[in-house]
């Protein structure tokens, strides 16, 4: 049985706005310091 690399894993997950997430998780966007867009 075959696993993935880390790396194949990274290439294939769809990535989301940080602020999207946030929103999500019921986290106020004044209370993130995003690290980039996603």
């Amino acid at each position: 049985m075959a696993f993935k690399t880390d790396i194949e894993i990274a290439r294939e997950a769809q990535k989301r706005p940080i602020m999207e997430i946030g929103e999500k998780l019921g986290i106020p966007a004044e209370h993130l310091l995003p690290y980039g867009h996603d």
